[in-house]
């Protein structure tokens, strides 16, 4: 008996999704949009890693570089593949070099000429491995392999050749000035279109460019490259500290290794020409004189931030994963909403049937269970379908959107089960836990009253009713819409509450757009005003070289010269963080490289002795306020104790300026100047400049603003398509919540709907009385929607913590309005839908009276 009964209640459940199948749809679609968007963006992040992390494990990209700067051999390479941890150790050799050609390989209607390639050697097998994509393979000197991302295959078959004004030390090493271009290729060590800057040349560099190992007649290596026994994740702290663990004895090895390659140097019996070939070619050397004041070789292990492409795909995934950490949430309140207010709508429609159930003998725990497997059903499919569309589409937009930076890597999809099994607890949560909560209400009653229809809501007066002079000047249909919206509180509020957390979450969709639209221009434009930043080593007695000072004389439009380096700030007690120090020689100018204001807008005043100006993400993140004294401390463990005078706007990197006489004054000793800021003359190739800067001996960098400016830009535009997916996202959760509601309202009133048709209504005004109360109440849901918004987008904004970076959150006015009209047309669309509904209801509903 038992079983039979269990077999009713199962067909009866089936039978109620059958027919109410458009709520169910709708609580599985909202369960398959909330999952959809909460496991997609989560897991974009971590697919992004992974992809580009089995792309390295598969080109075998190298942990460490070794340089020298006298160079290495073979007999060096082989003593570092026997230390401990070393996987593989392989030479290679990479110098700028001006190049001409022929034609238009770039595809960009112009001939080759002058431009600067980075010319590199092909790797040893499983070492930075290239990937060719056109054309074929060199198989002897004279030929070359081109970037596959700047020059098209039609280059494929032309002849390019050394320009002139390559370095002579350069050319005696090459065995050919002109080679053949036998195919393209793509580099691990170039995943981006990031190709760097150079003191030669125009001082870009174009692209790269790969010859054999034998191409180089004196067999030397500028770097010797690594892979370490390290198997821990990408960008990750078990991974730093790995090879971290390895530096100190790389460290100690380059040394020794160096040390013997320089006696060997010496033991040549060629060694004056030998070594002043070495000397030229690997440390830029000019005057043989220069050879007796190596007696000590420098050499450096620099490990993988130092490759430009790999630090920069570092900071880009960062962006979606911090995107990801509330935005997502945010999704799942609105669909618990829903869900709450669809299921709590359909146990109150049929008490009739818990009351008639409970009347046939059947228990409460298996009366509720029937309405768990209902909405329980609609979230186990809603979450399937969730996960499986939107753990494959979001990362697979998104890294589409990165295709535009970075090289077409086949993206590699991975399965999360934690992920997975939050979403379904979720999912579960969000629907059977609201039908449990209605449930357990009804199921205390007894049967015969809850199969007796609860009392219609007794109408009220509303404000408007005792305002006479307005209330009688309002049509009949109006008043009436009017009442009905504020009889029934909980649709309202429901209503409202849903309405307004879609808008919010246009709004903020549109509102990250804003803020990472004119990031780089805000920073450089209206912040720093220098085209470029200069380092340079200061001569024996510590004074700026005579040749940097010439050299800015006759290449800027104006220069500031400072002292700049790394320092730590200490916090929380033991916590560090690094932060740039600035301190120029003299604030009286520096108005035309940077502006000094607070986040209002207010200038600030330059800091005075023993005080500091904090940019506004120290301030922020690391509590330094106004009045505060901080203590900075460099790697000597020297101190530094500046009270904050100011905390200025500023969007990218952590700075803080001091008086330059604040320096000497607390350290008791002299600063050297190290530094400078340059402008260019208005209207002049900066590259040009750049490249005449960096040629003193003494200038170690010169950063031009403008790549910068440019990298950035670059970085969030790859945004503005997971922005569109967030506000596609927002647009199809707001179209489903409006139906559901919509829905939910026609279905409590289908014996009024059918009287007033009953009654005489046309089509028109039959919609016009159901769909105009729901107008009334979007209209309601964006006005508390927008201010939701605004508080949504800021949270948002706050949340996106990247290091170095420091976002202004800014919500332009076109976004407010895009926010109101896509509301309102997602609710004509729900309107034109319910119509057809509305014309199905029919009127013999009307004759069922409630007793």
């Amino acid at each position: 008996m038992r079983g039979r009964s269990t077999r009713i209640l199962t067909l009866t459940t089936l039978r109620e999704i059958r027919a109410s199948f458009g709520r169910f749809a709708s609580i599985m679609a909202i369960i398959a949009l909330g999952v959809g968007f909460f496991a997609g963006v989560r897991i974009t992040t971590p697919v992004m890693v992974h992809t580009v992390e089995e792309y390295y494990r598969e080109q075998g990209f190298h942990d460490l570089r070794v340089l020298s700067t006298i160079g290495w051999e073979d007999e060096d390479v082989e003593a570092f593949e026997k230390l401990p941890g070393v996987i593989q150790a392989a030479g290679s050799v990479s110098l700028d070099m001006v190049f001409d050609m022929e034609g238009d390989p770039a595809g960009e209607g112009d001939a080759l000429t002058g431009q600067v390639l980075k010319l590199h050697t092909i790797p040893d097998e499983g070492m930075d491995s290239i990937i060719l994509k056109g054309g074929r393979m060199p198989v002897r000197t004279g030929e070359c392999l081109l970037d596959h991302a700047v020059f098209s295959d039609d280059c494929i078959g032309m002849t390019i050749g050394a320009g002139d004004e390559n370095k002579s030390e350069n050319m005696d090493r090459l065995s050919h000035r002109e080679y053949t271009v036998v195919g393209t290729a793509d580099s691990p060590l170039y995943i981006n279109f990031e190709r760097g800057t150079t003191s030669i040349g125009n001082g870009q560099i174009k692209g790269f460019m790969y010859v054999l190992p034998s191409e180089l007649k004196d067999g030397i290596y500028t770097e010797i490259d690594l892979r370490m026994d390290v198997d821990e994740p990408l960008y990750s702290d078990e991974y730093d500290d790995a090879i971290d663990g390895y530096v100190k004895a790389l460290e100690d090895a380059a040394e020794i290794q160096a040390r013997r390659r320089y006696e060997r140097i010496y033991d040549d019996t060629d060694v004056t020409v030998g070594f002043a070939r070495m000397a030229n070619v690997l440390l830029q050397m000019e005057e043989l004189d220069r050879i007796d004041a190596l007696t000590d070789p420098e050499t450096y292990v620099l490990g993988r931030e130092t490759n430009i492409a790999y630090v920069c795909f570092e900071s880009d995934s960062r962006i979606v994963s911090q995107i990801a950490r509330v935005f997502p949430v945010f999704f799942i309140l609105v669909a618990a909403l829903v869900c709450t207010t669809t299921m709590g709508r359909m146990v109150e429609q049929e008490r009739g049937m818990i009351g008639t159930l409970k009347a046939l003998g059947y228990s409460g725990p298996r009366i509720l269970m029937r309405y768990m497997t209902y909405s329980g059903s609609a979230a186990i499919l809603g979450c399937v379908v969730g996960y499986a569309v939107g753990t494959i589409l979001f990362p697979w937009v998104i890294w589409q959107a990165y295709q535009m930076m970075y090289q077409d890597i086949t993206l590699q999809f991975i399965w999360d089960t934690p992920l997975a099994l939050i979403s379904l607890a979720v999912s579960l949560l969000c629907s059977m836990g609201a039908t449990w909560a209605t449930c357990r209400v009804e199921l205390s009653e007894t049967a015969a009253m809850l199969m007796r229809p609860r009392a219609p809501k007794a109408g009220k007066r509303v404000f408007l009713e005792r305002i006479p002079a307005l209330w009688r000047r309002i049509r009949f249909l109006h008043k009436v819409s009017i009442r009905n919206i504020f009889r029934y509180k909980g649709r309202l509020l429901m209503m409202v509450m849903g309405i307004s957390g879609c808008t919010a979450l246009l709004l903020t969709g549109f509102g990250i757009r804003d803020t990472i639209a004119d990031f780089a221009d805000i920073q450089y434009g209206e912040i720093q005003f220098m085209d470029a930043e200069l380092t340079f080593k200061s001569d024996a007695s510590g004074q700026v070289p005579e040749s940097v000072t010439s050299a800015l004389e006759a290449e800027s439009g104006g220069y500031l010269l400072l002292h700049e380096a790394s320092w730590d700030l200490l916090y929380d007690r033991d916590r560090i963080k690094s932060i740039s120090l600035v301190a120029p020689d003299s604030y009286e100018d520096i108005s035309r490289f940077m502006d000094f204001h607070d986040l209002s807008g207010d200038p600030i005043a330059p800091p005075g002795l023993n005080e500091a100006l904090v940019s506004n993400s120290i301030s922020e993140r690391y509590g330094v306020r106004v009045g505060d004294v901080m203590t900075l401390r460099d790697e000597d463990m020297r101190e530094l104790h500046l009270r904050v005078s100011g905390v200025f706007e500023n969007l990218v990197y952590n700075y803080v300026f001091v008086d330059y006489a604040t320096l000497p004054g607390q350290l008791g000793e002299e600063v050297e100047l190290n530094g400078a800021y340059v402008l260019f003359p208005e209207g002049e190739d900066q590259y040009m400049h750049a490249a005449a800067l960096s040629d003193p001996d003494e200038v170690r960098n010169v950063t031009i603003l403008e790549d910068l400016r440019e990298r950035l830009s670059n970085m969030m535009k790859s945004l503005d398509l997971v922005v569109l997916v967030v506000i596609l996202s927002a647009a199809g959760l707001a179209f489903i919540v409006l139906y559901d509601l919509t829905n939910i309202n026609i279905t409590e009133r289908l014996r009024e709907i059918a009287t007033i048709k009953v009654l005489g209504f046309f089509r028109r005004e039959t919609s016009q009385y159901v769909l105009r109360e729901n107008a009334v109440l979007t209209g309601l849901g964006i006005a508390v929607g927008l201010g939701l918004g605004v508080l949504l987008h800021r949270f948002v904004i706050h949340e996106i913590v990247v290091d170095m970076v420091s976002f202004k959150a800014r919500i332009l006015p076109m976004s407010f309005i895009y926010s109101i009209v896509l509301t309102f047309v997602f609710d004509f669309a729900v309107g034109l839908v319910m119509g057809r509904k509305l014309d199905e209801i029919d009127m013999a509903e009307s004759l069922k009276s409630v007793e």
